[in-house]
């Protein structure tokens, strides 16, 4: 199929501003109005849609925009999340394992698992449904409770989970070295023997000290004193503890910046949290 019988599959509606032909690729972009009732239309945000056929594959996406303009040039369309609406849109794009393709003897999109056909205008309306949809909130919930886990986690080995994600392209995509290392901060309480971090230092102290209040109504522990035997094992253990964890997390941190040497490594629960936050997959809700 050529580039211009794609392209005459879909016929324009009304609230199409306007459609472009890809030059290089089978396939369009198409600039629409929001439904007259919303707050994004009454912004001026528009959507953009993307539909291609690339190696014989269906590539789609839509998104909010921002449409600009600077004098003596053209419109540009600025790609936004439009997190300030409380009923919030949901940009998303196609994937190498979506279960839709173009049947070109028939010039209809197939969702296979259904075996259901779809004219191209069909399949523009049911992308346009999804994007209007907030498919996304029990997503941004379980990735609001990831990002917290990773920040407890960094806040622990005395480091700051926020710099790694301003700085994510350079330490960690683009697999590079974590050029701005830090050693693991250490105090030592007794003898320079406890190589443990501040942070979890003091929350094994806080936690360790709501224990022993639970406990000291309990006679068998005895008085809470130095001379108490169980207390100074305790406290010893205590350090141990505090020192293993201080250790191993800050190993499995320097772990997530170190590229992989082999390509069979399996990244570990650190990485695994953070790209979570990244992979905003759904099935297409259809008519």
């Amino acid at each position: 199929m050529t580039k211009e019988e794609f392209f005459n599959l879909y016929n324009k509606k009304d609230t199409d501003n306007s459609i472009t032909q890809f030059s290089n690729e089978i396939g369009f972009s198409l600039i629409r109005d929001y439904p007259k009732n919303t707050q994004y239309h009454k912004d001026g945000k528009k959507m953009f849609i993307k539909i291609a056929l690339l190696k014989d594959k269906l590539f789609y996406s839509v998104d909010m925009t921002k449409p600009e303009q600077r004098e003596g040039e053209p419109v540009s369309y600025i790609i936004t999340e439009g997190q300030e609406y409380r009923k919030k849109t949901t940009n998303f794009f196609s994937d190498n394992q979506e279960p839709f393709v173009f049947e070109e003897n028939e010039k209809k999109i197939i969702f296979k698992p259904k075996n259901k056909k779809f004219t191209l205008n069909e399949f523009v309306d049911i992308l346009v449904l999804n994007h209007l949809s907030d498919r996304l909130f029990f997503k941004r919930i379980s990735n609001s409770i990831s990002g917290l886990i990773l920040k407890i986690l960094f806040w622990l080995s005395d480091k700051h989970y926020d710099r790694v994600k301003t700085a994510i392209d350079q330490y960690h995509f683009k697999q590079k070295e974590y050029s701005t290392e830090e050693k693991i901060n250490s105090v030592d309480p007794f003898f320079k023997y406890f190589l443990i971090s501040r942070n979890t230092l003091f929350s094994g102290l806080v936690f360790a000290f709501l224990g022993a209040v639970l406990l000291s109504q309990y006679k068998f522990i005895g008085e809470f004193t130095v001379a108490n035997p169980i207390i100074v094992l305790a406290f010893f253990l205590l350090l141990s503890f505090c020192e293993k964890i201080s250790i191993w997390l800050n190993a499995k941190i320097k772990e997530f910046f170190t590229p992989r040497k082999f390509y069979n490594e399996k990244p570990n629960f650190i990485e695994n949290l953070h790209n979570y936050q990244y992979q905003n997959k759904f099935k297409l809700r259809l008519k």
